[in-house]
């Protein structure tokens, strides 16, 4: 359902949707991250790769799902955003893993500066990044 349905429903005035990057605000038992997307193929296919990998660790519970937030470095890398909760510490070894198996990188979103801290510890300012939202996803 999209935002002009949503307010027919309601028979409401506009309805306000605020748009955040994934990882710029805490949110309680989650764990944001943005994987790179070299190849630039169909997120959706990455993120199941990711999890494909025969990794030593596997989590105990809890989910992860896509973002739907890209974000596009001022050096052309492209980032894609992934959030998990339940046992934090088994998907974060989970995502490593995978990301190190397929040859990505990962990044976080450091609050304090408003930057992507890349996990070689490059850092680019937000503002200086292209960000891109895609609703449209389906896994």
């Amino acid at each position: 359902m999209n935002k002009e349905q949503l307010e027919k429903l309601l028979s409401a005035s506009p309805v306000q949707m605020e748009i955040i990057v994934p990882g710029t605000r805490i949110v309680e038992g989650r764990e944001f991250c943005y994987v790179s997307n070299k190849n630039q193929i169909k997120f959706e296919i990455l993120f199941k790769k990711l999890f494909e990998c025969e990794c030593s660790v596997i989590p105990e519970s809890g989910g992860v799902i896509i973002e739907g937030c890209k974000i596009i470095l001022p050096n052309g890398e492209i980032f894609e955003g992934i959030s998990y909760r339940g046992d934090i510490e088994g998907w974060r070894q989970q995502i490593k893993q995978g990301a190190k198996a397929l040859n990505e990188k990962l990044a976080r979103i450091d609050i304090d500066t408003d930057s992507i801290v890349l996990d070689d510890m490059q850092s680019f300012c937000l503002s200086d990044c292209e960000i891109d939202f895609d609703y449209c996803i389906g896994t």
